[in-house]
């Protein structure tokens, strides 16, 4: 096969023509990205289901009140109710509603349930079990006690994670900091007529249970610093499954791990095509995985010419490019 170079070529240089063609087809992507919130709050209030599936709203909705209420919960139970989960229940919608408005709650949940979606077609479409990968199933056997055990706490975590998603649940643990402090942000601002005593003493004993179980995402996270320099044989789809190709791509590529999530969208082929150059794969295996999320896609011509360095340039110049 013949190898394409990984600099753009000097004679291309006074031709700024796939800069910016791929800039331009970035933006596209950027602007759907930058109506998903409202979009998407739009969808859960109404019927319509033009934009996005039944699936994919109703498991945002379920997760929203989900976790309002696992707080309330905790609540119920400071303040002494009769009835733990009749309080929640009965407060939980409303919190929800709130909560659905907070652009970044949202955008976590709504990569959930897309990421949930990506593992069942894989399963459906591949034969890739959705928790135990072949890549996780290597790892849990390694010689490396560190990494085995952090393969084996994903594999439990990712476990929880399929059954969460079925249920349409959204455990505290498992929100990444930004998003619980977003959940208590919100919670207080709406039960503003409890005591500062009171909310301190909620938040503080979450954020104890919290502290006591790690989540799935930082599990992924310390799999994928285990396998240091090698973490490259993780940008495979069918070989590592979705959950740790996810955490895999983000961390090499500079990206959010929510916005890699929704790069796997066939509306951003272009910001997930430029994520996996940036994360070091070579156009051939670029190809090969935007062909295993969508077969009749091509690999826009322009991604083969650019090198990593640039491709992830080309990320960090959109405002939703780069990790904080």
């Amino acid at each position: 096969m013949t190898s394409v170079p990984e600099a753009i070529p000097e004679s291309m240089h006074g031709d700024q023509q796939v800069d910016v063609e791929l800039r331009a087809e970035l933006a596209r992507g950027d602007m759907a990205l930058s109506t998903l919130t409202p979009v998407l709050t739009h969808f859960l209030n109404t019927q319509d289901r033009s934009l996005f599936s039944d699936s994919i709203v109703a498991r945002v909705r379920g997760m929203l009140r989900s976790a309002s209420a696992r707080l309330l919960r905790v609540e119920a139970e400071e303040i002494g109710a009769n009835d733990v989960y009749g309080y929640a229940e009965t407060r939980a919608d409303v919190l929800a509603e709130e909560l659905a408005r907070h652009a970044g709650f949202l955008g976590h949940c709504h990569a959930l349930s897309i990421e949930w979606q990506l593992a069942d077609r894989l399963r459906s479409r591949n034969g890739i079990d959705p928790v135990l990968s072949p890549l996780l199933q290597s790892l849990i056997v390694s010689d490396d006690a560190q990494l085995s055990d952090a393969a084996m706490g994903a594999l439990a975590a990712q476990a929880r994670f399929i059954e969460q998603q079925k249920r349409m649940e959204m455990p505290l643990a498992e929100l990444p900091e930004d998003q619980f402090a977003n959940l208590i942000s919100v919670w207080r601002r709406q039960r503003e007529d409890l005591s500062e005593d009171l909310a301190t003493t909620v938040e503080k004993r979450i954020r104890q249970m919290r502290a006591e179980n790690e989540s799935r995402l930082s599990l992924l996270e310390r799999t994928v610093s285990g396998l240091e320099s090698g973490a490259d044989v993780a940008l495979s789809l069918t070989h590592a499954g979705a959950a740790l190709f996810l955490s895999t791509l983000a961390r090499k590529a500079g990206q959010e791990r929510d916005i890699a999530v929704v790069s796997t969208n066939d509306r951003q082929l272009v910001r997930f095509a430029l994520s996996l150059r940036a994360a070091g794969l070579n156009p051939a295996e670029t190809r090969a995985q935007l062909r295993c999320l969508h077969p009749d896609a091509a690999m826009p011509a322009a991604i083969a010419h650019v090198n990593s360095a640039q491709a992830r340039a080309l990320l960090e110049s959109s405002p939703f490019g780069h990790a904080e």
